[in-house]
């Protein structure tokens, strides 16, 4: 278990984390297979041991795909470690090279750490090339703007280097010289690790920086071809990063398309457009399109303001790295004694100089969500394919392809249907509900599951819905707190606009509702029992909770019947039994009724919940389950769907049957029949 990097080991919330090259595995004493690069992850509070190869005991983790109109990849492989004492170094100890750099590593963190202030984050990632200390808001907003590429350690820290030794040294007798700049680009190397758009530039620089010494002129394309191939030769799993990927095809997208994108506008261009200014444009335009076919299926977003973002933002990211390394240094140095009082007050400006400069990224987070920022797609391959070609031929020298064609057939969306629907999407051991009135109608969102940590809208809930022709949430409801339920609307909030969200008071109180109500300030309405509304075709009506009640948790969980043409369906957030008396006592007394053909099992089909008594009042034909695949609750358990199967109710589960579809579809005598269709059955229909 090689550990990639003198410095590959970083914080992380419960322990410590780095990325590793995985050798051998073995289980029960046999040799299997397995994946080749993974995210070791260590437990506790143990410093992590020096060492880079290593024998560890542990699990294997990754996030399952989520089965829906689109399909997600599944995330990447986690190794889990529970201790230090689960870790054995199996090769010598680091030789005193690899201990200096490391020692030099944590000498320049340590005043990057200590710290406050925006701009220290700032310097982090861009120095370090670790983001993970960026606020989660910058990051999406630079997502958003398709800018994300601006905290990864690439070709501008390259060029600056050089560029900045060269102005310092270029005095240099010319071999020295050569030597020299090529010792800065290793030194960097190993402070920041093997990532891999640093790799691809700095082989890249390498390679050109031997054509010079050989006294040959340099070839942008083949050096990257180059760097490309001997990159996979000694990498090979490098191929699986999507990093990697993503780095190589930018390159490529400006030096082969950017020139011709180039010769267009400077024939044909706008009046009063700079070279430079049409040289930064097409380089940028370039790059996006070379990325689209593996953006539009890998991350799931078109950012149409990108290329002008980019024109701002390059510029002012080298700078903002070039104050940042200075800052860093001068920081440092601050720390020994004999230099404290010269570079301590350098450090305090430089610092002060780096907040103003990291303002602009945090007002990204800040613009208003919509598709003219952002624009959520759902990509098939065979689709992402015909775009790569459609840039083969555009790159070929065939005349004018319409460039308008390209977005109308790799991003068309599934249409619903004319008749009412909902849709139990597949977000694992989460929940999420949509509910549509046919073609034009409203957009109702029930939950929208969620991580404790991690963005799900961009892991699984963006793509989707945008596979759904979801672009808009119209209604929001939140049944209760959860993350399984409340983060994924959190984080999709700052992608799609939601008009109008209902929860209940007890929900927004704190935690993660009230971060939701937060970030929809003026658009919330508190619901209580005896709330009714009207939404396209849905007659919704809030049972549950009581109004004033004081205590939330799973038996506080909003409870709606949604209604269409006398077919009903119930959704009972994680209602306990608890809950469930509480409901029924007061429905019977107000002579209210739950009968409903569908049920969406409480608390993801948890034993606690769904009891005889529910079962009985609902009286439900379909009962719709959301859980995760094989996850560590049991969900649903065995006896919940057995007793359930005994009344009758046919019982549809997320983690067997994948995305879960009911149409309300009319019959001949003016009521509506059910029409189901699965993920598992892409062509089966039952009635």
């Amino acid at each position: 278990m090689p550990v990639l990097g003198a410095a590959a080991w970083e914080r992380a919330d419960h322990g410590w984390t780095a990325r590793a090259r995985v050798r051998a595995i073995k289980q029960a004493g046999r040799r299997v297979a397995g994946p080749g690069r993974v995210w070791l992850r260590l437990g506790g509070e143990g410093t992590p041991p020096p060492e880079t190869r290593l024998r560890v005991r542990g699990y294997f983790s990754r996030r399952p795909a989520y089965r829906n109109l689109h399909v997600s990849r599944p995330g990447e492989w986690g190794l889990n470690v529970k201790s230090r004492a689960l870790m054995v170094a199996v090769g010598s100890a680091p030789g005193r090279g690899l201990r200096l750099l490391a020692g030099l590593r944590q000498w320049l963190l340590r005043p990057v750490d200590q710290a406050e202030g925006p701009g220290a984050l700032l310097a982090r990632a861009l120095v370090f090339g670790d983001a993970r200390r960026v606020p989660p808001e910058w990051r999406t907003g630079l997502r958003r703007a398709g800018l994300s590429h601006v905290l990864a350690v690439s070709g501008l820290h390259v060029g600056l280097l050089l560029g900045g030794f060269w102005w310092i040294f270029g005095a240099l007798p010319g071999r020295l010289a050569w030597v020299g700049a090529i010792s800065i680009l290793l030194l960097y190397g190993c402070l920041v690790g093997p990532r891999p758009s640093f790799l691809r530039a700095a082989v890249m620089a390498l390679l050109v920086i031997l054509s010079m010494a050989l006294e040959r002129p340099p070839q942008a394309l083949n050096s990257l071809c180059a760097a490309l191939v001997l990159i996979l030769v000694f990498d090979p799993d490098a191929g699986d990063d999507l990093g990697f990927r993503l780095s190589f095809l930018a390159t490529a997208g400006i030096l082969v398309l950017a020139p011709r994108l180039l010769h267009w506008w400077w024939q044909t261009g706008p009046a009063g457009l700079t070279r430079p200014a049409a040289i930064a444009l097409a380089a940028t335009v370039a790059a996006q399109l070379a990325t689209l076919p593996l953006t539009a299926v890998e991350i799931g977003l078109v950012t149409p303001l990108s290329p002008v973002l980019n024109l701002a933002f390059v510029p002012l990211t080298a700078l903002t790295l070039g104050f940042s390394l200075v800052w860093v240094v001068v920081a440092a140095l601050a720390s020994v004694p004999a230099l404290t009082v010269v570079a301590e007050p350098g450090a305090r400006v430089l610092g002060a100089v780096l907040d103003l400069l990291s303002l602009p990224f945090a007002l990204l987070a800040h613009l208003p969500p919509g598709s003219w920022l952002a624009l959520p797609v759902s990509v098939d391959p065979g689709a992402a394919l015909a775009l790569a070609i459609w840039l083969g031929v555009l790159v070929s020298g065939f005349r004018r392809a319409l460039w308008g064609l390209t977005l109308v057939l790799v991003c068309s969306p599934a249409l619903p249907g004319q008749e009412p629907s909902l849709a139990m999407l597949d977000v694992g051991q989460g929940e999420a509900v949509l509910f549509r009135s046919g073609e034009r109608g409203p957009v109702i969102l029930v939950d929208g599951g969620g991580f404790r940590r991690g963005n799900f809208a961009e892991a699984a809930l963006l793509q989707a819905l945008a596979a759904e022709g979801v672009h808009r949430i119209d209604l929001a409801i939140l049944s209760h707190g959860d993350s399984d339920h409340c983060q994924g609307l959190v984080d999709l909030s700052r992608y799609l606009r939601i008009e109008r969200l209902w929860a209940a008071p007890v929900e927004v109180r704190d935690g993660c509702g009230r971060a939701l109500a937060d970030r929809l300030r003026g658009r919330v309405r508190r619901v209580e029992r005896g709330f009714v509304d009207r939404v396209g075709a849905w007659h919704l009506d809030i049972l549950h909770p009581a109004p004033q009640r004081a205590n939330g948790g799973n038996s506080a969980s909003l409870v709606v019947r949604g209604c269409v043409d006398g077919s009903c369906v119930l959704l009972t957030g994680d209602l306990d039994i608890a809950g469930e008396r509480e409901l029924l006592a007061r429905t019977r007394r107000e002579g209210a009724s739950v009968r409903s053909e569908i049920l969406k099992v409480g608390h993801h089909g948890s034993r606690t919940s769904t009891g005889p008594a529910l079962l009985a009042s609902v009286a439900p034909r379909l009962a719709l389950v959301s859980a995760g695949r094989r996850n560590p609750y049991g969900h649903p358990s065995a006896e919940v769907v057995a007793r359930m199967e005994r009344q009758g109710v046919r019982v549809l589960r997320t983690d067997l049957h994948g995305r879960i579809e009911v149409r309300f579809r009319r019959d001949g005598s003016g009521g509506r029949r059910l029409v189901l269709r699965v993920a598992a059955w892409p062509r089966r229909e039952a009635g």
